[in-house]
């Protein structure tokens, strides 16, 4: 009798089924600034009724890319973590590569400036996780990195509440609009918290884009980044 030898499968294809839908990548796109948003906002997000988006966020939740939770009557969606953003973020890479590197349409706010999931991104994205690292304020040790002593003390000056116990501090991302990485995780998470809470940006009419305004300026200035628009 043959023993069994043992399964090298991650289980990634259970995610893979439960992304591999149209309104279920509706969905998650919907989700991709870190909002929670309830089932009958995402039912029209993704054109579907309200009971066809019940079961398509039921197997999202089952697999582990969505999580939920209930306030009163209402139950809201939100993309689980980090990683899963960052998942669907390389996918929506991966689909451009695979249609001859034709990127998805993108008007000038969204590629300026837009959030994924709770970081930014976008050539302002780009931009603030190089200044990062050309100023030695992050360290990069392959796709990961790191907050530095210098880092640190940058955030306490901008008073960015960071917690440096958890790790990896930030994550090499990939921006499907200007095809080279920004930074998500912790860190860029917390810097977008900050210029937020400072009004340094502001939503626009279009879903996810930002406005820097003023004070948004002056940090980047502050920072050595000079933004040209």
């Amino acid at each position: 009798m043959a023993l069994a030898r043992p399964s090298m499968q991650s289980g990634f294809a259970r995610v893979a089924e439960a992304l591999g839908d149209p309104a279920r990548e509706a969905i998650v796109s919907a989700l991709a600034d870190g909002k929670a948003l309830p089932a009958g906002e995402l039912a029209s997000a993704a054109g579907i009724s309200p009971q066809s988006a019940s079961a398509h966020l039921q197997k999202l939740v089952d697999a582990r890319v969505l999580s939920v939770w209930a306030q009163g009557r209402f139950r809201y969606y939100r993309i689980v973590d980090d990683d899963v953003a960052a998942l669907i973020e390389s996918l929506v890479n991966l689909a451009v590569k695979t249609q001859g590197g034709r990127r998805p349409a993108a008007c000038a706010e969204l590629r300026q400036s837009r959030t994924c999931y709770r970081h930014l991104a976008g050539q302002l994205g780009v931009a603030l996780g190089e200044a990062l690292v050309r100023r030695r304020l992050v360290a990069l040790n392959g796709r990961t990195g790191e907050l530095t002593g210098r880092g640190l003390a940058w955030c306490r000056s901008e008073g960015i509440d960071f917690n440096p116990s958890r790790s990896p501090h930030c994550r090499l991302c990939n921006d499907w609009t200007e095809r080279v990485p920004h930074l998500s995780g912790p860190l860029p998470s917390a810097i977008l918290k900050r210029l937020t809470e400072l009004r340094g940006v502001a939503p626009r009419r279009i879903p996810r884009a930002l406005r820097l305004t003023a004070t948004g300026r002056a940090f980047f200035d502050r920072l050595g980044v000079r933004v040209p628009f």
